[in-house]
């Protein structure tokens, strides 16, 4: 079966529209194709100019999928030569309902943007519980409210968004002043700084066995040519769980990471407007090496404060 769906001033071609991504009685391609062509409006301010590899899962989430950062594409997606080679950008939303046609369920994309590939515009911090349960999600959220509170101690903006998987991303704009390299070690700061407050739930090690059942509390996705998963791509879960920007009061509503699905509807979007309040990474990489040790590990505050 094959369908066409309009996006923008193109229509796109799906083919085997009626094939299940998702399991028995789960989501369709078509239903995947449907939804980036309906989250388009505030997929693509947040993803537009930044190179993309594709999580494809050609035979449905049922078998392993692989990541994609060349894929072939038609000739009028924009790509952009990167340290990784010529990579796909989504600078329309018939690229992204392209995507679905490839049985690309996941979109990750770099930390900067053309023309400045290397000089990212945004942090991010992964919050990565061991599982799914209410008590990891509870101390994740606990630890998304103290990254922000530490972030704000650098003077830097701090927005949040559910994975989709089993955590929180916060999300950091910065002015596009230094390097991958510069970021990363501004995040690994931030990370350490707040896993020190409560050091027997969180941490920054980044070895499995020596997290001890800890939350992981992950700046690598910051560095050179690292990818994060963006901002309203679905998952490769049971009932397409999807990636979703959440207003910080929104957060101390949510049961999981999962709370929004393929459904997803929203008018507006809470980071709309995030580059507007991007701060200077300088600025706070200064601050820590002023401080010489940079912020002493403060007592956890209330959730909301």
């Amino acid at each position: 079966m094959r369908t066409t769906v309009r996006a923008g001033r193109r229509k796109v071609e799906v083919r085997h529209a009626d094939k299940s991504l998702f399991g028995p009685g789960g989501a369709t391609k078509a239903d995947l194709a449907d939804y980036y062509a309906r989250i388009a409006p505030l997929m693509l301010p947040l993803v537009r100019g930044r190179p993309v590899a594709l999580e494809r899962y050609v035979e449905g989430i049922g078998s392993p999928g692989f990541l994609v950062q060349h894929p072939s594409h038609p000739k009028w997606i924009r790509t952009v030569w990167t340290s990784s080679g010529r990579m796909m950008e989504c600078q329309e939303a018939a690229a992204l309902v392209w995507c679905a046609d490839q049985d690309a369920i996941t979109l990750h994309t770099w930390s900067s943007r053309t023309p400045r590939l290397g000089l990212p515009d945004r942090m991010v911090l992964d919050l990565d519980p061991v599982d799914s349960g209410e008590d990891s999600f509870d101390s994740c959220r606990d630890a998304a409210w103290n990254v922000r509170e530490v972030l704000g101690e650098l003077g830097l903006a701090a927005y949040v968004m559910t994975t989709g998987s089993r955590g929180l991303h916060i999300h950091s704009p910065l002015r596009p002043e230094v390097d991958d390299q510069d970021v990363r070690r501004l995040a690994k700061a931030v990370a350490d700084r707040v896993a020190a407050r409560a050091p027997d739930e969180w941490t920054t090690r980044v070895r499995k066995a020596a997290r001890h059942g800890r939350m992981f509390v992950d700046y690598l996705r910051n560095g050179p040519a690292q990818l994060a998963v963006a901002p309203y791509s679905v998952r490769a879960r049971p009932g397409a769980p999807v990636a979703t920007p959440v207003t910080w009061e929104e957060l101390d509503q949510l049961t999981s990471s999962q709370d929004f699905g393929i459904g997803l509807e929203r008018d507006e979007c809470p980071f709309a407007g995030m580059r507007r309040h991007a701060r200077s990474p300088r600025r706070a990489l200064s601050l820590l090496d002023d401080r010489e040790g940079g912020v002493v590990p403060q007592p956890r505050p209330e959730k909301g404060k």
